[in-house]
């Protein structure tokens, strides 16, 4: 029975150049306005979502109709309009990216998968082949079973006494 193929791309290599080449030059553009976190920065950060923005922006407007509320010695008005419209800036850029990550993850997954099933199908193939004392299958064998460590039968153990 043969393995359903849902997909089959290949991508000539002018055309991987050119999307690597893009990469690079977007990887360069941002990264004068993006930072990286570590785990435990970003747990003990407020969450700003997609609910959070309003809010935010109406904090944002309220600070220019309303600076009497505006905290002491706590809040810089500068910088939080600063910080504001960076994540109105970035966000659609980031919902974008993501969009791409995400489906090249599938596309990944996909292509993975119909190369992996059809591998293990192979391995199984050359794997009876060698039980049954076939020299050239037992070679390959040998060497193909390496990307599978603990799987193989394992030896009694001994009863502690």
């Amino acid at each position: 029975m043969s393995q359903k193929n849902e997909i089959a791309i290949q991508i000539p290599s002018a055309d991987l150049a050119n999307i690597n080449q893009l990469v690079a030059q977007l990887k360069t553009a941002v990264a004068p306005y993006i930072q990286g976190l570590t785990p435990d920065e970003i747990a003990g950060m407020a969450k700003m979502g997609d609910k959070t923005v309003a809010f935010v922006d109406k904090v944002k407007d309220y600070t220019d109709s309303n600076p009497e509320f505006v905290p002491a010695n706590m809040m810089n008005v500068a910088d939080f309009k600063i910080d504001v419209a960076a994540v109105v800036a970035l966000a659609p850029v980031s919902k974008s990216i993501n969009q791409i990550s995400d489906d090249l993850k599938d596309t990944l997954m996909l292509c993975g998968n119909e190369a992996f099933i059809p591998a293990l199908m192979y391995y199984g193939n050359v794997k009876f082949n060698a039980s049954q004392g076939v020299a050239s299958a037992k070679t390959i064998y040998e060497d193909l079973k390496k990307r599978f460590p603990g799987k193989g039968s394992k030896k009694a153990t001994q009863p502690k006494p």
